[in-house]
């Protein structure tokens, strides 16, 4: 089994190994394997008969198995290749499988987010005919209780990508386990000569037979991308991509500044991550070097990570940190009150918070880790904090270093910095550097 898609091509070139192939993980980088692959298998000007692209959500196994067994028209492989391919989820990874969906949801993921919903719904027992009978009004706020969700930001969320899967014809077929087994089946007893088997998915559970199966006669890729506790691309995987693109573009330097920023302004998808890079590349042209003047030139901030950056350095009372951000925010053309509704949120946060903090059961205490944090304040569901534990965790940490009354008279201030602001006569930078001064200020 090849579990690293340099030996896997290596082997084909060598026309050795097994032509059984199971990609998961990160979409964009999944279809990037699938496309080497194919390179790799199927001349181009074949593919019009030697390649069969299957949608596993809908196609059956019959069809499928068809296509196996039928030679190709062309000399030379003939590859199948199912896409979401859905034979390795099982009931066990149902509350795996809707964090991924509600994950998806948050970064703007709409196709993939609405692919893991079905398979969801799926594994809960719906059918198409349901589905089709199914109003996205009336339905989400049952959807949100299965991916573990019912706030207002997210139920709004959920209709629009329920809306979306109408609109776009998506269909829930539910499938019987005897396609897994015959998946299992053919692994064992391998393929035709002339056939190559390429499945891609988003989420696979490693448990099932299935899975086992394949791992053991064919090649499995887990291209799932690394991210920290926040859902965001790890800084690791960013600059392996931002060293190979410039490798590949002949780019002999970039500033510290600019690599810096380029890290600092990824989102939580490689795929947009990738495009930016693309973009900046095609413009700095034949020059030699890429400068930080480039990059705040045509580099987007995805993913909205200011937020983050602007209110981490606000709760840490960072006055330099926080208007150096503001200052690269306002350069870029984000105006002042567009930053004013993370700022608010964040300061009620760390409000709620506080309260817990100074609440009469002691939930909270200095210097508690997260695993202490998941168990005292989280676990009888008491206390409910909106977005992911850990941001939660982070905010209790912050809310160490404010009184209530101080985080209280901030929501004055910025009151009062929103009026400034809508009103004439007022420099939109200065208030908002003023503001930033007040809060930080001990």
């Amino acid at each position: 089994m090849k579990t690293n898609l340099e030996s896997l091509l290596s082997d084909i070139r060598e026309e050795k190994g097994s032509a059984l192939f199971l990609f998961h993980g990160d979409d964009f980088q999944v279809h990037a394997a699938a496309q080497a692959l194919l390179d790799a298998l199927v001349p181009a000007e074949n593919r019009s008969f030697n390649l069969e692209r299957f949608d596993g959500r809908s196609a059956s196994w019959d069809q499928i198995e068809a296509a196996l067994m039928t030679p190709p028209f062309f000399p030379g492989t003939k590859l199948v290749w199912i896409e979401n391919a859905p034979y390795f989820a099982s009931p066990e990874s149902k509350d795996e499988i809707g964090e991924k969906a509600l994950k998806l949801l948050g970064e703007g993921r709409r196709d993939e987010a609405a692919r893991v919903l079905l398979e969801r719904l799926r594994l809960e027992g719906w059918t198409q005919e349901r589905w089709e009978r199914m109003e996205p009004r009336n339905s989400v706020r049952e959807i949100a209780g299965l991916l573990g969700d019912a706030g207002k930001e997210t139920l709004r969320e959920i209709e629009a990508l329920l809306e979306f899967c109408r609109e776009q014809g998506l269909a829930l077929k539910q499938r019987s386990g005897n396609e897994a087994d015959r998946l299992a089946a053919l692994a064992e007893q391998g393929l035709p000569p002339w056939g190559a088997l390429l499945l891609t998915a988003a989420q696979v559970d490693r448990r099932m037979r299935q899975y086992k199966k394949v791992a053991e006669k064919g090649n499995v890729l887990d291209l799932a991308v690394e991210r920290d506790r926040t859902g965001k691309l790890s800084r690791e995987v960013l600059a392996q991509w931002l060293d190979r693109d410039l490798r590949e573009a002949g780019k002999k330097s970039i500033d510290a500044r600019a690599r810096e920023m380029i890290l600092a302004r990824a989102g939580t998808d490689l795929r947009a991550f990738q495009q930016e890079l693309a973009k900046l590349l095609l413009y700095v042209g034949d020059e030699p070097g890429i400068t930080a003047k480039d990059v705040n030139a045509i580099f987007l901030d995805q993913g909205e990570g200011w937020i983050f950056d602007l209110t981490d350095a606000l709760a840490a009372r960072d006055a330099v940190a926080t208007l150096n951000q503001l200052s690269r925010l306002m350069a870029q053309g984000d105006h002042p009150l567009k930053l004013l509704g993370p700022i608010a949120g964040k300061v009620r946060q760390l409000l709620q918070a506080r309260e817990v903090i100074d609440g009469e059961r002691r939930r909270w205490s200095k210097g508690m880790s997260y695993e202490q944090f998941q168990r005292s304040v989280l676990q009888d569901g008491a206390v409910s904090l909106p977005g992911h534990p850990y941001a939660a965790y982070l905010s209790f940490k912050s809310a160490e270093n404010f009184a209530a009354e101080e985080l209280a008279r901030y929501l004055k201030l910025i009151y009062q910095a929103d009026i400034r602001l809508k009103s004439s006569g007022n420099a939109p930078r200065i208030v908002m550097e003023r503001l930033i001064l007040e809060m930080c200020q001990r």
